[in-house]
């Protein structure tokens, strides 16, 4: 009898995922059977002026519509959620519905946080996303401090969306650049999956079939832009690069912690600095003999090296392959590209990793992203 390392799968407390074009019909009943009757929808004001999302939302919600909130930016300002959370108040909301990328989901989380009672009850979240952050998987949150122009948040399984839903129609206003970057985010959390600390029996799995997904969709929606079964192929990708994120530490991975820096303090959206960083720290990683031996699965699945090739080989093909992704994508791979001034470097380490023996590391992978 072969004897298994003793472990915990955390799952988080949503409920449900429902998949496939035209599936925004289902929200109504959903508002239903969550018995929630004044719903507050959350989103950027580029979809709700520029777009007819927000309205087809308000309209399938009917009289379960309360109000729209519309003011949620890239990094969402501390300033946002205070303004949202007076407006649910106001409107005496029982349900947040958040329509757009990462943004405008981890807002409602820390909507539905600061909104909670005494009695440390959440009020439901249904997020119907338009990107492929998959931030609406997690009970992470992130926001920018605006005195700092930092990035802060919060993990509180309570905010996880209770409901998701995937309709690929609603991802057709979605900008190509921003739809595919956002891939590339998706595909930074499932390599990320792969090389954090400890066992993932479902994890690696899914991080595997979503780099497969990723790889083989993102390029065909470039070409067949209206193709909802390409993008509807995408969004599942999406959902397994973040499957479980409280079981796996996916989101403190190298590549996020300095894509989060970089982001918050230039204004470059978080899948841009996947784009750009997320190679680099592959091939940093690819030196240590553990990583590269969680990294080489990924070449192997994409049959990019032969079958008697090294970890470090395998891996390093991997980095390669995710740089040429990024390039054939049309998207920066570059920090010169999005303007981050390269006398920033050293202190966009510092604040990644602090003083400490990894500076010096982070420096150089900054070095080579720039």
């Amino acid at each position: 009898m072969l004897a298994t390392a003793q472990g915990e799968y955390i799952f988080l407390p949503q409920e449900k995922v429902i998949y496939g074009a035209g599936s925004l019909a289902r929200l109504a009943s959903e508002a239903d059977r969550l018995e929630c009757r004044r719903a507050l929808v959350v989103t950027g004001r580029t979809l709700a002026t520029q777009t007819p999302l927000i309205k087809k939302v308000e309209v399938v919600l009917g009289a379960r519509h309360a109000a729209t909130y519309a003011g949620i930016q890239q990094h969402v300002p501390e300033s946002e959620i205070v303004e949202a959370t007076h407006l649910a108040r106001d409107f005496q909301a029982d349900v947040l519905v958040s329509v757009g990328g990462g943004s405008p989901i981890d807002a409602a989380k820390a909507i539905v946080r600061a909104l909670a009672g005494s009695d440390g009850a959440f009020l439901p979240h249904i997020a119907i996303p338009t990107t492929l952050s998959a931030a609406e998987f997690s009970h992470l949150a992130g926001f920018t401090d605006e005195a700092t122009k930092s990035k802060t948040g919060f993990a509180d399984p309570r905010a996880t969306p209770r409901v998701v839903i995937l309709d690929a129609e609603m991802t057709l206003p979605t900008p190509m650049w921003l739809w595919l970057a956002s891939g590339i985010r998706a595909l930074d959390h499932a390599v990320e999956t792969l090389y954090s600390p400890g066992y993932h029996p479902v994890n690696d799995l899914l991080a595997v079939q979503a780099i497969r997904g990723l790889f083989e969709f993102l390029p065909r929606c470039k070409i067949e832009p209206e193709n909802l079964e390409v993008r509807q192929q995408c969004q599942l990708a999406a959902w397994m690069s973040f499957f479980g994120p409280a079981s796996v530490n996916a989101a403190a991975g190298l590549s996020h912690a300095i894509g989060k820096r970089i982001g918050a303090t230039y204004d470059v959206p978080h899948g841009v600095t996947s784009c750009i960083i997320l190679a680099h720290v592959m091939r940093y990683k690819a030196a240590t003999e553990a990583d590269a031996a969680r990294l080489a699965p990924m070449a192997r699945a994409l049959n990019l090296v032969a079958d008697r090739a090294s970890d470090r080989e395998a891996a390093l093909a991997a980095a390669d392959a995710v740089a040429g992704l990024v390039q054939q994508l049309g998207l920066p791979h570059r920090l010169h590209d999005v303007k981050v001034p390269e006398d920033a470097l050293e202190d966009i380490a510092r604040a990644t990793v602090g003083d400490s023996p990894q500076m010096a590391e982070v420096v150089e992978i900054l070095q080579q992203a720039w």
